[in-house]
């Protein structure tokens, strides 16, 4: 199941055994909170916690979860970080164990991945819950975004959903915790119910990824100045230009996808499925695409590369990055 249909699903009736996988944590923890809230459980005598990490033997996990209930009414197990889905061994005996549950027994495992031709995971497939906890697409937040501002009681429009999909849109991933903490922050510091584009600029800290989107953006208006200003900032810290040098290889092979799809036939807002962004994102780089020759660009992501080569070798300094801005401000 995903998030929101898992989520409904734990309103219901209470399973014994619940399967939480995947590699959004914010989907896992958000999950893990509710069904120990629908337990009741004490969670300092009634939960038992085994991290995997740790490399516990299987037959003290097998012990835990078919342990009677010693202080209270509830043996409750969380099996965190468990690679026991991804494993092609056998495991008969819990397999049994989890195929009849006593009554008064509750496990919860944690997993990374999970591999659904597995027969642990089958079982707990009939038997129990699964959440699969993916990590949302940029095209997906809209529902998410949506869902926490009414938690919060706050609108978004117009040019501020613009301002937060730029935000989006240069990330490498999206975390949710990130996103959840810095709305939470916002919300605190607007008295209205509307969120503007001014409230985000003010109260939402930019990762570093999202700080450099201006130099993209420089670059894409063709402003040199402005670009090679923003440059120089960063290179005050010599850790931060690896950073500068992704940003500019990923800005470019995107501009490269964008013309190439472009040239399939796709455009508009339908470019962020092949793209993997945000409609909006999207159907801008396309837009911006329009104005780089290809020849242009693909110079570009060789000299980048030999740019970071002898950077890291010390074999140039910053002004070889400040060509390959002109370069691209003067198209």
């Amino acid at each position: 199941m995903k998030f929101n249909e898992f989520m409904s699903a734990l309103d219901g009736e209470i399973k014994n055994i619940y399967l939480l996988s995947g590699s959004e944590n914010y989907f896992i923890d958000k999950a893990l909170a509710k069904i120990i809230s629908r337990l009741e459980i004490d969670k300092t005598t009634e939960l038992v916690t085994i991290d995997c990490d740790s490399k516990p033997a299987l037959g003290e996990i097998i012990s835990a979860i078919d342990s009677s209930p010693f202080f209270g009414s509830k043996n409750v197990v969380l099996v965190k970080n468990s690679t026991l889905f991804s494993s092609e061994k056998k495991f008969e005996r819990l397999e049994n164990i989890l195929k009849d549950m006593q009554p008064t027994n509750y496990v919860i495992f944690t997993a990374k991945t999970a591999d659904k031709r597995r027969k642990l995971y089958k079982i707990i497939s009939q038997t129990g819950l699964i959440l699969e906890a993916e990590p949302l697409r940029p095209w997906e937040v809209d529902a998410w975004l949506n869902e926490k501002l009414s938690s919060l009681g706050k609108i978004m429009r117009g040019e501020a959903r613009r301002h937060f999909n730029e935000r989006l849109g240069i990330l490498p991933e999206i975390s949710l915790w990130y996103l959840e903490n810095e709305l939470d922050k916002v919300a605190l510091n607007v008295a209205g119910n509307e969120i503007t584009a001014d409230d985000l600029r003010k109260n939402m800290l930019a990762p570093p990824e999202v700080s450099n989107f201006a130099l993209t953006d420089a670059v894409d208006e063709r402003k040199a100045k402005k670009a090679l200003y923003l440059l120089r900032t960063q290179a005050k810290n010599p850790t931060k230009i690896p950073l500068v040098i992704i940003l500019l290889v990923n800005h470019v092979r995107r501009l490269l996808r964008a013309k190439f799809f472009m040239a399939q036939g796709i455009s508009g807002r339908k470019l962020g499925e092949p793209l993997e962004m945000n409609p909006y994102i999207a159907q801008k780089l396309g837009e911006t695409s329009k104005t780089y020759p290809e020849n242009l660009l693909e110079e570009i992501f060789v000299e980048l590369a030999e740019a970071d080569f002898k950077l890291k070798t010390g074999r140039a300094g910053i002004e070889i990055l400040e060509r390959i801005l002109l370069k691209l401000c003067k198209r």
